[in-house]
């Protein structure tokens, strides 16, 4: 195993090479190369069958060169050059792609996350729309994430990167196939089947003009398109489709490999396994009739009781029966031997709650979902888009716990406590009233701002801050839907600056460029204090910026009162109106019903910090008079707030960097008479991040 020297580059750290798959590509390998070196000890390059010199071109900059007598395919090489890197003792291979579309100044968010998250494969999330990718790049790339979703249930935001790290030892476990770039979603569907972590970075992409591409549009579609329908064949039988790193839960979900899981093992727990034993017991019984018996499968199947443990518990009585055991003590060790399995499922499989998908501040829904609403709607009206949605959020009441428990939490504070029937029924219209902002949202993108009504008061404010040149900040929630009012901006519009989460500001920027046209500005939350200093930069050329005033995003918040109880909220938003100087706008937009919404802006707020009066007690002054509108709109429409985590105690979803991680544990470490204590040094603290 390879020891990395203690002044190491970033990949050595992390015990990862480099490596470089190229046909054909003479004239960028070589400065590829040594792009990779700046970062890496080791870079090898598999020039498969190439004929102008790659091969030699590699050498030259330094690389170890494994060469293909003939043109075998990207697969191929990539097979070749993770055989080569485990062979040397590396933990990881990071892939670049030998055309120059890849910078190596990357290589260190990989080699931060292989550190955070060893094992993981991590894939690079392209930002196509900064790069000028054609249409049709992004629209194979969510096509790609969509057949990845459905075959694994992992949500990634860019299938096809070839920007990506491996872990050696769980890849070269889980054997990928392929030859060309089929190679590359087989090693992803593989890892979604193994229970592999699967990692995202945000990278740069560039496409030069001279680049030179190998995918054949027709025969390399026309392979992954194969390759996808002969994954969904195997998948409707009941075995096994690849090598198990990891265990996976059975959850529901409508995804095909969540379906499966869910139709043919059921759901964990001493509950469903009982279940599943009475289903069993009942068709094993020799005088019950064919039909019922496969009536009951079905609706076992149906039902997520698992039609494998129903078949296992009726063939477990009828063959304690055939051995003449009476039927009570067979079906009493039957349903004994499921409380055992269902109790340790219960005991060593994470709950509901700890496995379901935390929210990371990342918005969903995609094409289909905007294009499903678009056409339904199209044909049926707006009153059957809100239709479907009824028994999907049925469905979810029960699938998503921790959702459920937040929503009750919530509404137990604003409306007071109730029984469990009205829980679950205020619940379920709570989470109703989330999907429809999200059909809204939907049909905003697809049938524009003309679709909706609004009713609309202090827009004029903005626009007035917008057309001073000087910046303004609009301190929005997750109260509503600003982001469908955000069409009604018009001028004010094109000196929007949204800040967004790490890894969504690319969906953000299509949403807000089909609702108003201009492309908006997006803020990267994640960056450490560079997102910071980037945001003081956009007030300064006069944009209007969008931040959250309800969701502490670091370290820098206070607690005040918040329907009954203290609650943490971030000074952040507050900070920068007084350093920058700009207004501060509180703008919401509520549904006040089908299609047709509230919204309002208040007076803008000049703040600055007074002499004479601490820093903290000003901000938290200003935090207190923002909460107390906050808590009386939230009392007004308390189906329409949505955060749906515990606001009060729970951890709110981040978004940290490894560097930012390290940091943070360093500073756990440091000895507490080390550290700088509040009243050291001047009254200014520094300018938090959103």
């Amino acid at each position: 195993m390879l020891e990395p020297t203690p002044n190491a580059k970033s990949c050595d750290l992390a015990k990862a090479c480099v490596v470089i798959p190229v046909l054909n590509n003479a004239q960028a390998v070589g400065a590829v190369v040594r792009g990779a070196f700046e970062h890496a000890s080791t870079v090898l390059v598999c020039d498969d069958g190439s004929t102008d010199g790659s091969g030699d071109e590699a050498q030259r900059a330094g690389a170890a060169v494994v060469r293909h007598a003939s043109n075998r395919g990207k697969g191929a090489a990539l097979r070749t050059l993770l055989q080569e890197a485990e062979k040397r003792g590396f933990r990881y291979a990071i892939s670049m792609d030998a055309d120059g579309q890849h910078l190596s100044d990357d290589l260190p968010r990989f080699a931060d996350v292989a550190l955070s998250h060893p094992g993981a494969l991590i894939l690079g999330s392209r930002d196509l729309i900064q790069a000028g990718a054609p249409p049709s790049s992004e629209f194979g790339r969510r096509t790609s994430n969509f057949w990845v979703w459905f075959e694994t249930g992992l949500r990634v935001p860019d299938s096809q990167s070839g920007f990506r790290a491996y872990p050696l030892p769980e890849v070269m476990a889980l054997k990928p196939r392929g030859f060309r770039y089929v190679f590359e979603t087989d090693a992803l569907l593989r890892a979604g089947w193994a229970g592999l972590q699967v990692q995202t970075v945000p990278i740069r992409v560039v496409y030069p003009s001279n680049r030179i591409t190998h995918f054949h549009i027709y025969a390399d579609n026309l392979r992954i398109v194969l390759h996808n329908t002969l994954t969904c064949l195997r998948m409707l039988q009941p075995l096994p489709l690849g090598p198990r790193l990891a265990r996976l839960p059975h959850r529901p979900g409508f995804s095909l490999f969540e379906l499966r899981r869910w139709a043919w093992l059921g759901g964990e727990g001493p509950g469903w396994r009982a279940v599943a034993a009475a289903a069993g017991i009942f068709c094993g019984r020799g005088e019950t009739s064919l039909g019922a018996r496969v009536l009951v499968g079905l609706a076992c199947l149906l039902a997520g009781v698992g039609a494998l443990p129903v078949l296992a518990a009726g063939l477990a009585f009828a063959e304690l029966l055939h051995r003449g055991v009476r039927p009570v003590l067979a079906g009493a060790a039957v349903a004994g031997a499921f409380a055992v399995l269902g109790w340790a499922e219960a005991r060593f499989v994470p709950s509901a709650a700890a496995r379901a998908h935390r929210w990371t501040g990342k918005s969903r829904g995609g094409v289909f979902g905007h294009w499903f609403f678009h056409r339904v709607t199209r044909l049926f009206g707006l009153s059957a888009a809100y239709l479907v949605v009824y028994p999907v959020t049925l469905y979810f009441l029960f699938a998503a716990p921790a959702a459920r428990q937040a929503s009750i939490q919530f509404l137990n504070r604003v409306l007071g406590p109730t029984g469990w029937p009205s829980r679950l029924a205020r619940s379920y219209r709570h989470l109703l009233s989330f999907a429809r902002t999200m059909v809204d949202r939907a049909l905003f993108a697809t049938r524009g701002k003309d679709f909706f009504r609004y009713e609309e008061n202090g827009i004029d404010y903005i626009q007035a801050a917008a057309a001073s040149g000087h910046g303004a900040i609009l301190l929005t929630a997750h109260l509503g839907n600003w982001e469908v009012a955000a069409g009604l901006l018009g001028e004010a519009g094109k000196k929007l600056a949204i800040v967004a989460y790490r890894g969504d500001h690319e969906k953000v920027t299509r949403f807000l460029e089909k609702a108003q046209g201009p492309r908006p500005r997006v803020i990267e939350v994640g960056a450490d204090m560079l997102a910071s200093l980037e945001m003081l930069q956009a007030l300064r050329e006069g944009a209007v910026l969008a931040l959250q005033g309800d969701r502490p995003m670091d370290r820098h918040v206070v607690r005040v009162p918040f329907l009954g109880r203290e609650a943490p909220f971030p000074v952040g938003p507050f900070m920068l109106a007084a350093v920058s100087g700009a207004p501060l706008i509180a703008t919401f937009s509520l549904q006040i019903g089908p299609a047709t919404y509230r919204f309002f802006a208040e007076p803008p707020q000049q703040l600055s910090f007074r002499r004479g009066v601490s820093r903290e007690s000003q901000l938290r002054a200003w935090v207190e008079q923002y909460v107390l509108q906050l808590e009386t709109l939230a009392r007004q429409y308390p189906y329409q707030w949505f955060n749906f985590y515990d606001f009060w105690d729970g951890e709110p979803p981040t978004v940290k960097t490894a560097a930012a991680q390290r940091a943070a544990a360093h500073e756990e470490r440091e000895p507490a008479g080390e550290r700088p204590q509040p009243g050291d040094g001047p009254d200014r603290p520094a300018l938090p991040m959103h």
